[in-house]
């Protein structure tokens, strides 16, 4: 954990398993008990982030891999230590778990994937939220448009279960992962959950509200 800095949270999950909805209720139960959030994604918003999400039909496997790792890196060195150095809790929709499923869906080893992302930061939470195969689809089809893994319909129990299998992983990497289910559990439990896990955290490292 960074006791000198603030807080680094991300979500991550299958396409359509309700992260979106979860960050924005985070921020809000996190901004209305006195913390200053900075909320964030993967892909990046920038050049390399934009480059990356036009890539996703065109380039593939290790090449996609190394994408989207250059953009993991820029992400971590121009948006999430900058903030954490304010003290802020960063809120990261999507992170090093993502390429540790998307990209072993696009037939890249886990090894390969691991060695060129193991020198991120570690997240003070890692939350994966599941859901089953049919619902993800169901919320899926609602979209007008979608990623070429969002459209990959067929991959959707591969997906959920290399989700579990990075969750295991990362674990052995000294990652603090909390799976929860997001379709039995109501959203509002879920983030009441998360919330309660990331004031905890702060409070443990002595940083008090910001």
């Amino acid at each position: 954990m960074n006791t000198s800095y603030g807080l680094f949270i991300t979500l991550d999950g299958p396409n359509g398993v309700g992260k979106s909805t979860i960050m924005g209720d985070l921020c809000k139960k996190l901004t209305s008990q006195g913390f200053e959030t900075y909320k964030t994604r993967e892909p990046t918003d920038s050049l390399i982030g934009d480059f990356l999400r036009k890539s996703e039909e065109k380039y593939r496997g290790k090449t996609l891999a190394c994408i989207a790792a250059t953009d993991r890196y820029y992400h971590i060195e121009h948006e999430i230590l900058p903030a954490l150095q304010k003290k802020k809790i960063v809120l990261s929709d999507r992170y090093v778990e993502s390429s540790l499923v998307l990209q072993r869906i696009d037939d890249v080893d886990l090894e390969f994937i691991w060695e060129i992302n193991k020198n991120v930061i570690i997240p003070d939470l890692s939350v994966i939220l599941l859901a089953s195969p049919d619902t993800l689809n169901k919320r899926l089809n609602l979209r007008s448009d979608g990623s070429f893994f969002e459209r990959k319909k067929t991959a959707r129990k591969d997906e959920l279960d290399y989700y579990r299998q990075a969750a295991e992983f990362l674990e052995k990497q000294g990652f603090n992962v909390y799976v929860l289910d997001n379709e039995s559990t109501s959203i509002e439990e879920n983030s009441e959950s998360i919330t309660k896990r990331i004031v905890d955290l702060y409070n443990q490292s002595g940083e008090g509200l910001t």
